[in-house]
Protein backbone atom coordinates (compact mmCIF):
# COMPACT_ATOMS: atom_id res chain seq x y z
CA UNK A 1 0.00 0.00 0.00
CA UNK A 2 1.14 3.76 -0.63
CA UNK A 3 0.16 6.52 1.62
CA UNK A 4 -1.44 9.59 0.04
CA UNK A 5 -1.97 13.20 0.54
CA UNK A 6 -5.53 14.74 -1.33
CA UNK A 7 -3.53 17.54 -3.46
CA UNK A 8 -4.44 21.05 -2.55
CA UNK A 9 -3.96 25.05 -3.63
CA UNK A 10 -1.09 26.18 -3.14
CA UNK A 11 0.97 23.16 -2.40
CA UNK A 12 4.44 23.10 -3.35
CA UNK A 13 4.76 19.10 -3.52
CA UNK A 14 2.09 19.25 -5.96
CA UNK A 15 3.65 21.33 -8.34
CA UNK A 16 7.06 19.82 -7.57
CA UNK A 17 4.56 15.97 -8.60
CA UNK A 18 3.35 17.67 -11.52
CA UNK A 19 6.73 18.86 -12.77
CA UNK A 20 8.56 15.42 -11.74
CA UNK A 21 5.78 13.48 -13.32
CA UNK A 22 5.12 15.52 -16.66
CA UNK A 23 9.46 15.21 -16.99
CA UNK A 24 8.66 11.12 -17.45
CA UNK A 25 8.31 9.82 -20.74
CA UNK A 26 5.44 6.49 -20.38
CA UNK A 27 2.21 7.42 -19.71
CA UNK A 28 1.53 8.43 -15.57
CA UNK A 29 -1.67 9.26 -14.37
CA UNK A 30 -3.35 9.99 -10.69
CA UNK A 31 -7.09 9.31 -10.61
CA UNK A 32 -9.60 9.93 -7.32
CA UNK A 33 -11.83 6.95 -5.66
CA UNK A 34 -14.02 8.52 -8.57
CA UNK A 35 -12.06 8.02 -11.18
CA UNK A 36 -11.05 11.55 -12.32
CA UNK A 37 -7.97 12.73 -13.38
CA UNK A 38 -5.51 14.05 -10.43
CA UNK A 39 -2.74 14.44 -12.18
CA UNK A 40 -1.08 12.98 -15.51
CA UNK A 41 1.36 13.67 -18.11
CA UNK A 42 1.77 14.41 -21.89
CA UNK A 43 2.92 10.91 -22.45
CA UNK A 44 -0.79 9.92 -20.95
CA UNK A 45 -3.11 12.46 -22.57
CA UNK A 46 -1.40 10.63 -25.94
CA UNK A 47 -1.60 7.11 -24.79
CA UNK A 48 -5.19 7.72 -24.09
CA UNK A 49 -6.17 9.20 -27.16
CA UNK A 50 -5.74 6.14 -29.09
CA UNK A 51 -8.30 4.70 -27.12
CA UNK A 52 -11.14 7.15 -26.69
CA UNK A 53 -9.74 9.41 -29.52
CA UNK A 54 -9.25 12.16 -27.70
CA UNK A 55 -7.26 13.56 -24.80
CA UNK A 56 -7.81 13.81 -20.85
CA UNK A 57 -6.54 15.67 -18.57
CA UNK A 58 -6.98 16.80 -14.66
CA UNK A 59 -10.41 17.09 -13.98
CA UNK A 60 -11.47 14.56 -16.56
CA UNK A 61 -13.38 11.14 -15.50
CA UNK A 62 -11.24 8.58 -17.25
CA UNK A 63 -14.50 6.35 -17.62
CA UNK A 64 -17.12 8.45 -18.43
CA UNK A 65 -15.34 9.84 -21.74
CA UNK A 66 -15.96 8.32 -25.52
CA UNK A 67 -17.81 5.52 -26.75
CA UNK A 68 -15.21 2.73 -27.15
CA UNK A 69 -17.46 0.54 -24.31
CA UNK A 70 -14.58 -2.16 -24.68
CA UNK A 71 -12.32 0.40 -23.38
CA UNK A 72 -15.03 1.16 -20.79
CA UNK A 73 -15.54 -2.10 -19.37
CA UNK A 74 -11.53 -3.42 -19.59
CA UNK A 75 -10.44 0.00 -17.30
CA UNK A 76 -13.28 0.12 -14.98
CA UNK A 77 -12.76 -2.95 -14.02
CA UNK A 78 -9.04 -2.01 -13.50
CA UNK A 79 -9.87 0.74 -11.21
CA UNK A 80 -12.39 -0.80 -9.26
CA UNK A 81 -10.10 -3.51 -8.07
CA UNK A 82 -7.55 -1.01 -7.58
CA UNK A 83 -10.11 0.72 -5.43
CA UNK A 84 -11.01 -2.40 -3.76
CA UNK A 85 -6.90 -2.40 -2.62
CA UNK A 86 -5.13 -4.76 -5.17
CA UNK A 87 -2.32 -3.95 -6.71
CA UNK A 88 -1.50 -5.82 -10.13
CA UNK A 89 -0.45 -4.85 -13.64
CA UNK A 90 -2.47 -5.86 -17.14
CA UNK A 91 -1.36 -5.84 -20.51
CA UNK A 92 -2.92 -3.81 -23.00
CA UNK A 93 -3.04 -3.71 -26.99
CA UNK A 94 -3.34 -0.92 -29.23
CA UNK A 95 -3.20 -0.80 -32.90
CA UNK A 96 -1.49 2.58 -33.69
CA UNK A 97 -1.11 3.05 -37.87
CA UNK A 98 -1.52 -0.71 -38.15
CA UNK A 99 1.17 -1.53 -35.69
CA UNK A 100 0.09 -3.32 -32.82
CA UNK A 101 1.56 -1.86 -29.82
CA UNK A 102 1.22 -4.14 -26.26
CA UNK A 103 1.76 -1.92 -22.67
CA UNK A 104 2.22 -2.94 -19.32
CA UNK A 105 -0.11 -1.23 -17.27
CA UNK A 106 0.35 -0.66 -13.41
CA UNK A 107 -2.46 0.46 -10.94
CA UNK A 108 -1.71 1.17 -7.23
CA UNK A 109 -3.96 1.99 -4.59
CA UNK A 110 -3.08 4.81 -2.43
CA UNK A 111 -4.03 5.37 0.82
CA UNK A 112 -5.28 8.48 3.22
CA UNK A 113 -4.24 8.64 6.40
CA UNK A 114 -7.93 7.40 7.45
CA UNK A 115 -6.21 4.50 6.01
CA UNK A 116 -8.76 4.25 3.14
CA UNK A 117 -8.18 4.37 -0.62
CA UNK A 118 -8.09 7.56 -1.72
CA UNK A 119 -6.50 7.36 -4.81
CA UNK A 120 -4.85 5.37 -7.24
CA UNK A 121 -1.59 5.45 -8.81
CA UNK A 122 -1.33 4.28 -12.98
CA UNK A 123 1.58 4.13 -14.61
CA UNK A 124 2.23 2.74 -18.14
CA UNK A 125 5.11 0.71 -20.09
CA UNK A 126 5.35 0.09 -23.68
CA UNK A 127 6.31 -3.60 -23.86
CA UNK A 128 6.07 -4.05 -27.34
CA UNK A 129 9.45 -5.33 -28.17
CA UNK A 130 9.41 -7.61 -25.37
CA UNK A 131 6.08 -9.41 -26.64
CA UNK A 132 7.90 -9.75 -30.30
CA UNK A 133 10.64 -11.29 -29.01
CA UNK A 134 8.12 -13.40 -26.84
CA UNK A 135 6.36 -14.48 -29.89
CA UNK A 136 9.01 -15.05 -31.60
CA UNK A 137 10.64 -17.05 -28.88
CA UNK A 138 7.19 -19.00 -29.00
CA UNK A 139 6.89 -19.47 -32.67
CA UNK A 140 10.68 -20.98 -33.12
CA UNK A 141 9.50 -23.30 -29.90
CA UNK A 142 6.24 -24.58 -31.78
CA UNK A 143 8.42 -25.16 -35.42
CA UNK A 144 11.45 -26.93 -33.08
CA UNK A 145 8.42 -29.22 -31.76
CA UNK A 146 7.19 -30.27 -34.96
CA UNK A 147 10.65 -31.26 -36.44
CA UNK A 148 11.15 -33.03 -33.63
CA UNK A 149 7.99 -34.75 -33.80
CA UNK A 150 8.90 -35.84 -37.54
CA UNK A 151 12.28 -37.12 -36.11
CA UNK A 152 10.78 -39.17 -33.80
CA UNK A 153 7.91 -40.71 -35.42
CA UNK A 154 7.94 -40.14 -39.28
CA UNK A 155 11.61 -40.54 -39.73
CA UNK A 156 11.89 -43.61 -37.86
CA UNK A 157 9.10 -45.70 -39.17
CA UNK A 158 11.28 -45.38 -42.52
CA UNK A 159 14.01 -46.51 -40.86
CA UNK A 160 12.09 -49.41 -39.34
CA UNK A 161 10.74 -50.46 -42.49
CA UNK A 162 14.38 -50.74 -43.78
CA UNK A 163 15.85 -52.96 -41.14
CA UNK A 164 12.90 -54.94 -41.38
CA UNK A 165 13.44 -55.44 -45.48
CA UNK A 166 17.28 -56.00 -44.67
CA UNK A 167 16.44 -59.21 -43.10
CA UNK A 168 14.90 -60.97 -45.66
CA UNK A 169 17.44 -60.24 -48.10
CA UNK A 170 19.17 -62.98 -49.58
CA UNK A 171 22.94 -61.97 -49.54
CA UNK A 172 24.13 -65.40 -50.50
CA UNK A 173 22.22 -65.80 -53.55
CA UNK A 174 21.69 -62.31 -55.18
CA UNK A 175 19.74 -63.02 -58.01
CA UNK A 176 17.02 -64.35 -55.90
CA UNK A 177 13.98 -62.32 -57.03
CA UNK A 178 12.73 -62.00 -53.58
CA UNK A 179 15.35 -59.61 -53.40
CA UNK A 180 14.19 -57.36 -56.24
CA UNK A 181 11.13 -56.67 -54.54
CA UNK A 182 13.13 -55.89 -51.19
CA UNK A 183 14.63 -53.10 -53.14
CA UNK A 184 11.69 -51.60 -55.06
CA UNK A 185 10.33 -51.92 -50.95
CA UNK A 186 13.60 -50.00 -50.10
CA UNK A 187 13.48 -47.60 -52.81
CA UNK A 188 9.53 -46.42 -52.04
CA UNK A 189 10.28 -46.00 -48.54
CA UNK A 190 13.75 -44.27 -49.31
CA UNK A 191 12.01 -41.68 -51.37
CA UNK A 192 8.93 -41.07 -48.27
CA UNK A 193 11.83 -40.90 -45.75
CA UNK A 194 13.78 -38.21 -47.85
CA UNK A 195 10.42 -36.13 -48.20
CA UNK A 196 10.42 -36.20 -44.10
CA UNK A 197 14.49 -34.99 -44.36
CA UNK A 198 13.40 -32.20 -46.99
CA UNK A 199 11.07 -30.74 -44.95
CA UNK A 200 12.71 -30.81 -41.47
CA UNK A 201 15.54 -28.83 -43.80
CA UNK A 202 12.76 -26.51 -45.50
CA UNK A 203 11.14 -25.66 -41.61
CA UNK A 204 14.77 -25.21 -40.21
CA UNK A 205 15.46 -22.84 -43.18
CA UNK A 206 12.39 -21.06 -42.06
CA UNK A 207 14.08 -20.91 -38.38
CA UNK A 208 16.80 -19.15 -39.96
CA UNK A 209 14.68 -17.02 -42.29
CA UNK A 210 12.62 -15.12 -39.01
CA UNK A 211 15.61 -14.75 -37.28
CA UNK A 212 17.22 -13.05 -39.55
CA UNK A 213 13.95 -11.47 -40.75
CA UNK A 214 13.90 -9.91 -36.98
CA UNK A 215 17.33 -8.90 -36.24
CA UNK A 216 17.07 -6.83 -39.69
CA UNK A 217 13.65 -5.49 -38.30
CA UNK A 218 15.26 -4.86 -35.12
CA UNK A 219 18.54 -3.17 -36.63
CA UNK A 220 16.05 -0.98 -38.54
CA UNK A 221 14.18 0.63 -35.43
Amino acid sequence: MYSFSAPGAGNADETNLRLLIESIDDPIWLVDASCNILQCNGAFREWVSHFIGKQLGPGDNVLNNGEDQLYFHKFDMCYRLALGGKTFKTVEDQLIKGITHYTSVSFKPLIDDNGKVAAVSCYARDITEQRKHLFHIERQNSTLREIAFIESHKIRGPVATILGLEQFFNYKDLSDPVNRDIMEGVKTVTLELDSFIREVVRMSNEIDRKNEQDASEGSAQ
